[in-house]
């Protein structure tokens, strides 16, 4: 896949204090008048929005945000795809690539509507920074991330030709990925913004109830003890896992009719765990990811665990 960087048309500049011609963002070849579309889309002041880097709790979290906004409605849930009932921005242009259907899964949605994306602040709709709807975001450690991202696309047929640490390689020495630091820390460093709710997979596998209770309160809602004992046991990793309507086969059964790649079969919702790298990496590959990912916080005086909220 290749990239090109791409600039935009503006920058959420009342932000953060930044000087934002040094931040560089990259886009898939190709994707520009896409990325275009989506600056100058139209927010509803009571969408909810959630962005996280890829394989970062994204699919737990959403489940759990469509379970709050529509009065816990278990059976709708177990009816219809997430994916439908909360589109991820990115996936219609990237499987069929047209300008005139891009933006339809989301504007057929009723409000309030739930969306998903995986792209960096400065490429999120530019309406975002002035109508501040709510917004949550995930992030998780970088080395089970990506090893899920790994895995994940091998289900639709790439990285078939790669080892897990050939391709964790080709990761840390690319400057896409390098941009993942500042993906995360520029919402990091909004975290005490009222219309943002910032929290890690980690945290969400420490204490689920106080996440849910969290959420519950910041999109004032409320919830019974019924429904909290009914949502503990959706979203447990066994329910999760075991859910068709939460293992992106919808998504995922497009991208291989388009590509038509040889494929292996990993289930979406694959291991659940908090560092799950251990059993697939050397403890010297571990120290060479872990070196390039203190490198690059250095940048920004952060700590991994101060990311992952684990210091608090």
């Amino acid at each position: 896949m290749e990239f090109e960087q791409f600039v935009p048309e503006s920058y959420p500049k009342d932000l953060l204090d930044k000087d934002w011609k040094e931040r560089k963002c990259y886009c898939v070849k190709g994707r520009r008048d896409f990325l275009c579309l989506v600056h100058n889309m139209f927010v509803k002041n009571d969408d909810v929005w959630l962005v996280t880097l890829p394989k970062c709790g994204t699919t737990w979290m959403q489940e759990l945000l469509w379970l709050v906004i529509n009065n816990f409605d278990f059976n709708a849930a177990k009816s219809e795809h997430l994916e439908i009932r909360t589109p991820f921005l990115e996936f219609e242009y990237i499987v069929n690539e047209d300008l005139k259907t891009a933006l339809r899964p989301i504007e057929m949605l009723t409000s309030p509507r739930l969306i998903k994306s995986h792209l960096p602040l400065p490429l999120l709709p530019a309406q975002l920074w002035s109508k501040l709807p709510k917004l949550i975001y995930v992030y998780r450690d970088p080395k089970d991330a990506l090893i899920s991202q790994y895995y994940f696309g091998r289900s639709m047929g790439f990285n078939m030709d790669k080892t897990l640490e050939q391709f964790l390689t080709e990761k840390i020495e690319s400057r896409e990925t390098e941009c993942d630091f500042d993906h995360v820390t520029e919402f990091y460093f909004l975290r005490s913004q009222p219309w943002l709710y910032y929290t890690s997979f980690e945290r969400m596998k420490m204490n689920l109830r106080q996440i849910i209770e969290d959420i519950c309160q910041f999109l004032d809602r409320c919830i019974s003890e019924e429904q909290m004992h009914q949502m503990l046991k959706h979203l447990s990793f066994e329910e999760m896992k075991a859910n068709t309507k939460t293992n992106h086969i919808w998504e995922i059964e497009q991208v291989r009719a388009k590509h038509r790649l040889p494929y292996e079969d990993h289930s979406f919702v694959r291991k659940g765990k908090v560092g799950g790298f251990k059993e697939e990496l050397s403890p010297e590959f571990i120290s060479r990811v872990d070196s390039w990912i203190n490198k690059h916080l250095m940048r920004y005086n952060v700590t991994l665990n101060d990311l992952l909220l684990l210091n608090d």
